[in-house]
């Protein structure tokens, strides 16, 4: 089984295989909602709580299958996180880590939704909830759900980069550098982007 995603103009597209793999979660992070405003898309990622909404799988699941040269990838920091998007539209597709070897790659909804009714019937339960602590309001509680999740996903993370599973990943090029060049925010240009969040 596979799931499509694409930008919100179609130019990027992509396809999630076993589906049945992945977590669905929301992110509550300042980090994120920051990256949001800089992108002027935060009306459209997060909700009145604060929380983006995302689905957790592993690199090796997720295939870019069409507008690569569109993939654009910014990070907040020099250490942070890698945030892709499409930069035809600025419409969020994933994040992930900088080093290719941990292959987790959180795709946000934003590409994930081109057919609600597909994403509920494909992904039919919140399963997580993370960051909480940096929510704009206290979402409802799913603490032990969470828990139990990760606890299922995270050793197959591990597996995957003790075994080399972790290397057919869209994000990366051998031997492990970014498919296209990182802009890291200018301290200004973070700066903006949380105070708004």
């Amino acid at each position: 089984m596979t799931y499509h995603f694409q930008c919100r103009c179609g130019r990027v597209r992509g396809l999630l295989s076993r589906p049945e793999l992945a977590l669905r979660g929301l992110c509550y992070c300042k980090d994120c909602r920051a990256y949001s405003n800089h992108l002027g898309t935060s009306a459209k990622t997060h909700d009145a709580h604060g929380g983006a909404e995302f689905i957790a799988t592993q690199a090796r699941h997720v295939r870019l299958c069409e507008g690569t040269r569109h993939l654009a990838c910014l990070s907040l920091s020099d250490k942070g996180l890698l945030r892709w998007y499409a930069a035809c539209c600025t419409t969020p597709i994933g994040n992930t880590l900088r080093n290719w070897k941990v292959p987790y790659v959180s795709l946000v909804h934003t590409c994930l939704k081109p057919d609600p009714a597909a994403f509920e019937r494909t992904f039919p339960r919140l399963q997580m909830r993370v960051n909480t602590g940096s929510a704009r309001q206290a979402p409802p509680r799913l603490a032990f759900r969470t828990f139990v999740s990760l606890a299922g996903f995270v050793p197959g993370i591990v597996v995957s980069g003790l075994t080399g599973a972790y290397k057919p990943n869209p994000f990366f090029k051998p031997p492990g550098e970014p498919l296209v060049p990182v802009t890291v925010l200018s301290t200004q240009q973070r700066d903006r982007a949380y105070r708004a969040a």
